[in-house]
């Protein structure tokens, strides 16, 4: 069946004319979102720390939306581990990858860490190091030792002195 555009503008006219003129409340995700960065990461860390992840995911969704990297590294956090939801390290790598192009430090530690155990990405020690080197250089802490146990060489003196160490 055709209809042709003045019909369906007609109908589509008298249907807000017989709207009501009050709105309806908003829903629970719309007033998230019309709250402030702030308060929606204190809300989401306070359920988060109580463990109630499905009202963190929420909160932590909607500053995701924002791009608040901290928001978008808790939600891999929590895909990984499987808090709030089943766990799924490709997904939490994805949210990691999201906040560490940001240059967000957090991110890129974890990021290194998927990288260099091959969690949800494929392993990749070179690029796992580089984004441990990416954090360290934010001051993130523990990158910086993270990132010297990813180097070849330090493995390959390892070895030698555990040869020479074992030989009679």
């Amino acid at each position: 069946m055709l209809f042709r555009p003045c019909l369906v503008i007609i109908v589509a006219a008298s249907t807000l004319m017989a709207a009501p003129a009050t709105a309806a409340p908003p829903a629970s995700a719309d007033r998230a979102a019309a709250q402030s960065t702030d308060t929606l990461l204190a809300r989401g860390l306070a359920a988060f720390n109580r463990g109630d992840y499905a009202a963190a995911r929420r909160d932590f969704r909607v500053l995701a939306r924002r791009d608040v990297p901290a928001a978008e590294t808790l939600l891999g956090t929590m895909t990984a581990n499987g808090q709030g939801a089943a766990a799924n390290q490709a997904v939490a790598a994805a949210w990691f990858l999201r906040a560490a192009r940001r240059g967000y430090g957090p991110a890129q530690l974890a990021l290194a860490g998927a990288f260099a155990q091959g969690r949800g990405v494929p392993r990749d020690p070179a690029r796992a190091s580089a984004l441990a080197r990416a954090a360290a250089g934010q001051g993130q802490p523990g990158a910086a030792q993270f990132a010297a146990r990813l180097e070849p060489r330090r493995y390959a003196r390892l070895g030698t002195v555990h040869l020479k160490a074992t030989k009679p």
